[in-house]
């Protein structure tokens, strides 16, 4: 028991410092907008997150031993893991945050204490009795902080996957960087061993561009992908000695090699780059174990820090003198290259005037490092280019024995590949690039599966209490009684259930009785155990599963449906329904669209509109598209156990097609798969998944005027449980995102603007005509390409 405290109290001491880092980044970075406020807290913090969150997990596996020590020895019930994400110590010492608290909202605070002899041991260990049973309006809001508890913590957990995105992009930029060096050494040993001829050169002058492509452009296109707002270079640098040594030591060596270039040698470059070697230095840490060591390391790091330029000062420093000592040394040649000269020393001085002016309108660090480092880039591209001019007009000298067209297209080259991969993110853009990266790398479809994982096991985990609604249905009643309802029952509003109270609920929560009549609080609950009192034992089949395990079973039992499977009399709700229109995904398939819709509209206009997207999608993909729908994919046997999944579902689809009828807007079911994919993502990104077919001009001002509260389910029971879930994730945020999306559309439709999802059929309004005779067209040619990854070119919807 005494080791454990002793090891709490170092995990605690780990976690105080790592988060308190963490909230000065908070204050210095500041929480400008509503949408990041939960990212902004460990917004470039990559180092201090790895560090928190294995303390954090370690802390409370350390605190779990001691709950069940304490169990053991008191008789009192066990602490659940929301009260222990924050707690205090006995020795006074205490947490002042969590990743819970950090991030938003903070949860009751508990105090553990080792129980003993002594009274005033006693009266602390009294302190941390958990009740057997909560009052109903205590327990309604004790579920619901549990509830947005998870949904905090699974925040953090997925900001940290993003950093790790980030980080896994910066890894590709640093191997482009070293293979870009290997290349360019390989290219020296082949120069230097080969015997000299218009091969070789021609070879080595081919390998040598090649290295440059990867160490100059490509690395600085790569890293300058990652977005600005949500990096700071300075941090991640500062948080890894290795990356400060290991760029010190890259960046000194060219430095090192023109020190004796005339009239400016490189002593500006050289000194920025020990300077980054002493930051890595002073960031190793020496002795893990001696305290003194590491007090005295941290004051010679503040020291040192406090006159030192920050990593990303240096890096701008570098950067400059390669422009500015370069055009020096150039123009200060005496060779006839009077017009080259302007244009070099005109770049530099752009480049300068950039320098100093983001400097002067403080600009953030990070990007002021990429300005500089394409500025550099930009630069280096002008110079091999004048070169290459200078060289055909006869003004410069080259090397003897080298042949003057091989050396003018090596120039001509070099300048090509530094410049390219600039213009490419001019033309696409770095975000796009960026995403296109986490793709290759396989983290984006990784975050969103994650993402519905997570709100299947919010749904999965509900918890029935004591004291909560429970609606029963007239055929559970006849089977366990003969009693009639009496009219003494208020009138509900789903006539095929009765309301009743859950009275009691099992110590393993899978069952709960439930009783007929008004609602009781906890004590009229503890004594209804009169005979006149009915009750009805309810069992829970399912066992709550971690969001791991449900994203793992969601890709297993995955089923699509082929367009070729589908007919219009199985889109309506008497018609035909049955697993056996599906097909199992195969492997490395992505489902096109996952359907979300009301089986309370009209089925003519739904398999319509159906028909217009697989045509479309047909005459630009070469292939019909892939169904999710509900009715052919869910075993309607094991109708709990799919839509359990039924996030992971949503976001195991590549986009999600609403076709909005007028029934759609009042389904919550429709709204809580609208949520599964709004809760984390932006509405930018959600709105490249999005493809919305308007099936009727109220629905869409019904879905711009979306409120929750309107929305229902057949089974009141679900929507309860629905409401729960939506309120932890923020229903105001959700119910805005809504709104917003749906304004959109309506202002498209009412604006005069082409369909969303046909450009080329004009024309056409589904929610005003409709032709039943239309057949399903042919989609020509039978290739069958998969998705690159591009956006769907019938989305029209723009954000």
């Amino acid at each position: 028991m005494e080791s454990l405290i002793g090891l709490l109290d170092v995990k605690g001491q780990e976690l105080q410092s790592s988060f308190t880092y963490l909230e000065r980044v908070r204050i210095r970075m500041g929480s400008e907008a509503t949408e990041r406020t939960h990212f902004a807290v460990i917004k470039g913090s990559w180092g201090r997150v790895d560090t928190a969150l294995p303390a954090y997990s370690h802390m409370l596996q350390i605190m779990s031993q001691l709950n069940k020590m304490l169990t053991a020895q008191s008789g009192y019930g066990a602490l659940s893991r929301a009260q222990m994400c924050q707690c205090h110590r006995t020795s006074g010492q205490c947490l002042s945050r969590s990743p819970v608290t950090v991030v938003t909202s903070a949860v009751p605070t508990v105090v553990i204490s080792v129980p003993g002899r002594s009274e005033q041991e006693e009266s602390n260990l009294d302190r941390i009795k958990v009740a057997e049973q909560w009052k109903a309006s205590e327990s309604n809001q004790e579920s619901t902080k549990s509830d947005r508890d998870k949904v905090e913590e699974f925040t953090l957990h997925r900001a940290v996957e993003k950093l790790r995105v980030f980080y896994r992009v910066m890894q590709v930029a640093a191997f482009t960087f070293f293979g870009g060096n290997l290349v360019g050494m390989l290219s020296e040993i082949l120069w230097r061993s080969l015997p000299a001829g218009r091969v070789t050169e021609g070879v080595v002058s081919g390998i040598s561009a090649v290295g440059w492509f990867l160490t100059t452009s490509t690395t600085v296109v790569i890293l300058s992908s990652c977005p600005i707002d949500e990096l700071d270079f300075d941090i991640f640098v500062s948080s890894r000695p290795a990356v400060c040594l290991a760029l010190g030591v890259a960046l000194a060596f060219p430095s090192g090699t023109r020190l004796f270039e005339f009239p400016v040698p490189r002593y500006l470059g050289l000194a920025a780059s020990l300077a980054m070697m002493i930051h890595g230095l002073l960031a190793l840490k020496c002795c893990q174990r001696c305290q003194r060591c590491q007090r005295c390391q941290r004051q010679a790091r503040r020291g040192v820090e406090r006159w030192l330029p920050s990593f990303c000062t240096l890096l701008e420093l570098w950067f400059f003198d390669v422009i500015a000592s370069s055009t020096v040394n150039e123009v200060a040649l005496d060779e006839p290259t009077l017009i080259t000269n302007v244009w070099l020393a005109a770049h530099a001085s752009l480049a300068l005037g950039l320098f100093i002016w983001m400097r002067c309108v403080k600009t953030q660090a990070t990007l002021r490092l990429f300005a500089a480092a394409y500025m550099s880039v930009s630069w280096g591209s002008s110079f091999y280019g004048c070169r290459a001019v200078d060289m055909a007009l006869g003004h410069k000298q080259f090397e003897e024995g080298r042949q003057l067209d091989i050396a003018i297209g090596a120039a001509i080259a070099f300048s090509f590949v530094q410049l390219f991969p600039l213009l490419v993110v001019f033309a696409v853009g770095r975000k796009w690039l960026f995403k296109q990266l986490a793709t290759w790398l396989d983290h984006y479809r990784s975050l969103q599966l994650q993402d519905g994982a997570f709100m299947a096991m919010l749904l999965d985990s509900y918890v029935v209490e004591v004291g909560q609604p429970w609606w029963l249905t007239k055929d559970e009643l006849a089977l366990a009684t003969s009693f009639s309802l009496s009219s003494s029952f208020p009138a509900q509003l789903h006539s095929d259930f009765v309301l009743g109270y859950v009275k009691e609920v099992s110590d393993d929560g899978r069952s709960f009785m439930v009783q007929l009549g008004p609602e009781t609080n906890a004590h009229a609950a503890h004594a209804a155990h009169a005979e006149s009192a009915l009750g009805w034992r309810i069992e829970r089949q399912q066992q709550a599963l971690p969001w791991p395990e449900l994203l793992k079973l969601g890709r297993k039992n995955l089923l699509c449906c082929d367009w070729t499977a589908q007919a219009a009399e199985l889109w309506r709700p008497n018609g035909p329904a049955g697993v056996q229109l599906s097909r199992p995904v195969m492997r490395g398939e992505t489902i096109d669209y996952f359907v979300s819709h009301s089986w309370s509209d009209s089925p003519e206009q739904k398999w319509r509109a159906l028909q217009l997207v697989a045509d479309s999608f047909c005459r630009h993909h070469g292939r019909y598209p892939t169904f999710w729908v509900d009715k052919f994919c869910i075993d309607q046997r094991a109708l709990a156990d799919g839509l359990r999944v039924l996030p992971v579902n949503v976001m195991s689809c590549r986009k999600v097609l609403c076709l909005c009828g007028k029934t759609f807007p009042r389904r919550l079911w429709c709204a809580w798969e609208l949520c599964v994919l709004l809760s984390f993502t932006s509405m930018e990104q959600a709105m490249k998944q999005l493809v919305v077919v308007s099936l009727s001009n109220e629905a869409l001002k019904q879905l711009a005027h979306f409120d929750c509260s309107n929305s229902g389910c057949h089974d009141p029971n679900e929507e309860y449980r629905l409401r729960r879930v939506i309120d932890a994730i923020g229903k105001e945020r959700f119910e805005n995102k809504i709104r917003t999306l749906g304004q959109l559309i309506l202002d498209r439709e009412t604006g005069g603007a082409q369909g969303l999802l046909v450009p080329d059929v004009p024309g056409i309004n589904l929610a005003d005509s409709f032709s039943p005779g239309m057949a399903q067209s042919s989609c020509s040619g039978s290739v069958e390409p998969g998705l690159d990854g591009e956006e769907d070119p019938m989305v029209q919807i723009s954000f």
